[in-house]
């Protein structure tokens, strides 16, 4: 009788285990922040951004946990390479891990990035976008937010509502507004074909 069902249970096993072996494809959010540094705020602006175009590019995947929650915020580990900002001509990659938080008011749904850039600088940017760009389910992983796009306003006082910069740079701090946009888009990491080893 056991000898009859080990039999009868080894094509169902042979069925079974090709399924558990699939990987869901691990999903890449981009979000993507765009527009014009300024005005300046506060601080000296020693590297003479006021006034130029900004590009900053978030890659995260859909997969990651927060570091740390509250009832309305989650933050989360953006890895080496996932953040990338352009002012001017000028492009950065980060080499350090970056962290990224999303917090959910009933004024705006406020998107906050800060990482090491480039020249011993630390940035940090906060994105204020529409109330209810995200659900809930932001705070357990990272998600896009709609719609999207979505016009940024710049900030008026450094600590006021509005998109704004601060950068932290050799004993200054510097605040700027900015006026642009933001977007995001998600898509599955290519598979690697056998066909490639």
């Amino acid at each position: 009788m056991l000898l009859r069902r080990s039999i009868l249970l080894c094509p169902l096993l042979m069925a079974i285990l090709p399924l558990a072996a699939e990987v869901t494809p691990d999903i890449t959010l981009t979000m993507a922040i765009q527009g014009t540094l300024g005005p300046l705020l506060s601080g000296p602006d020693p590297k003479g951004i006021n006034g130029k175009t900004g590009n900053l590019t978030i890659k995260i995947s859909e997969s990651a946990t927060p570091v740390s929650t509250t009832s309305d915020s989650a933050t989360y580990l953006v890895p080496a390479g996932g953040i990338t900002e352009v002012i001017g001509t000028n492009s950065f990659t980060t080499t350090a891990p970056g962290k990224m938080k999303i917090r959910l008011t009933s004024s705006a749904d406020i998107l906050t990035v800060s990482f090491h850039s480039k020249g011993d600088t630390i940035t940090t940017m906060w994105v204020f976008l529409a109330p209810g760009s995200w659900n809930t389910a932001v705070l357990i992983n990272p998600l896009p937010f709609s719609p999207s796009p979505q016009t940024l306003t710049a900030a008026t006082t450094a600590g006021g509502p509005g998109t704004k910069v601060k950068y932290r740079y050799r004993g200054t701090v510097t605040f700027l507004g900015l006026n642009g946009s933001a977007s995001n888009s998600a898509a599955a990491v290519p598979d690697i074909e056998e066909s490639e080893l």
